[in-house]
């Protein structure tokens, strides 16, 4: 067979980095931000009929409430045989049936792996009042031989607590599908070299001073320690480092040193991987939120006349909780430290998601 590199190149090519996170909600709240991905796990192939489950434990503070909640579906490789499609899915939020209020997809338009990934977001406002646990079916209901692998799940809130921070945050969400990956004399695989796969995560505008800047970065399929964040003008590799799983990367880290006063720019580069960054969330730290501004809504901050912070009340907090599941996997994925695959003479991280999926 003859190297991609070799063949002629695809007039529409969905490595590129092409469809930037869209912002969701940009807010101020007294209170804080919640997210976790329970006992997500890579799928594997599920099958019409078959339903992939994640429990998501909420823990939130006596008294808070909830401002939004916001639950993810992250999902890759959908397909019929060796055909990508669109999948055909059902999802339950404690066995009620919910429609996605946005669909995120990405898709390379060529080429024989030319299988969609996506990230469905649903709007669970109503269904969580405080803590607790609640559980998500995703349930394939295509036809025939059809087949789609979920990545994970996640859940994110939004609440107002009396005794809690004063914080500005964003949220942004997407799927874009990236690829720069190399063959053994770094020519590009798949006709995307890393300066064309740079994804605009988020573009906040800020007002200094501030306390901290915490900033989560949601990505599937990455587990690869070159793929880099990039705040401004600093350069931040080895976000990717495979935690809570290899499917499902979350990085959280404090970003308040690198940002400005004034337009930021928050990138992620995908160096020599395959990878799909599908959220963000930053979350701004202030001892007031009086006149502050949002730029999204126009509306001023909530509780403007408070002055008096207590940042010890309610710290941030995601949770990554995973479980030893064994389960089956598509083909050429294999949950080891590196996740590489033999390509070409060369061990490739992240080519295990282009292998013929028989």
């Amino acid at each position: 067979m003859a190297s991609p590199a070799l063949a002629q190149s695809p007039e529409n090519n969905g490595y590129v980095a092409d469809k930037p996170l869209e912002l969701y909600i940009h807010d101020t709240v007294q209170g804080d931000l919640y997210y976790t991905v329970g006992n997500s796990y890579y799928s594997g192939k599920v099958y019409p009929g078959d339903i992939y489950s994640v429990n998501l434990n909420v823990n939130l503070p006596e008294g808070a409430t909830v401002k939004f909640a916001r639950l993810y579906a992250y999902w890759t490789w959908s397909a019929e045989g060796i055909q990508g499609r669109y999948p055909e899915m059902k999802l339950s939020f404690n066995g009620e049936e919910l429609t996605p209020e946005r669909e995120y997809t990405d898709r390379k338009g060529w080429g024989i792996y030319d299988y969609p990934t996506g990230t469905w977001a649903y709007d669970v406002s109503d269904r969580i009042s405080g803590s607790g646990t609640f559980v998500t079916d995703l349930e394939n209901t295509g036809s025939g031989a059809s087949y789609v692998c979920f990545d994970g799940a996640g859940l994110l809130i939004v609440y107002t607590d009396p005794n809690g921070k004063y914080i500005e945050y964003w949220v942004s969400e997407g799927a874009d599908m990236l690829n720069s990956q190399v063959d053994e004399n770094d020519n590009p695989l798949y006709y995307t070299t890393p300066d064309q796969t740079i994804c605009e995560m988020l573009k906040p505008t800020l007002q200094l001073p501030f306390r901290s800047a915490t900033l989560w970065t949601i990505t599937q399929s990455g587990n690869w320690e070159d793929n880099t964040l990039l705040v401004n003008e600093e350069k931040f590799p080895g976000i990717c480092n495979g935690k809570p799983y290899p499917d499902l990367d979350i990085d959280v880290r404090e970003i308040k040193d690198y940002l400005k006063s004034g337009e930021n720019s928050i990138l992620f580069q995908a160096i020599g991987d395959y990878v799909v960054p599908s959220g963000t969330f930053l979350v701004i730290e202030r001892d007031s939120l009086a006149g502050v501004t949002q730029a999204s809504t126009g509306e001023t901050s909530e509780n403007p006349e408070e002055t008096d912070p207590t940042p010890e009340a309610s710290e941030t907090r995601t949770q990554a909780e995973t479980s030893e599941k064994e389960t089956e996997k598509a083909p050429g994925f294999e949950f080891i430290s590196t996740l590489v695959f033999l390509t070409g003479g060369k061990l490739i991280a992240g080519y295990r998601k282009q292998e013929a999926r028989e």
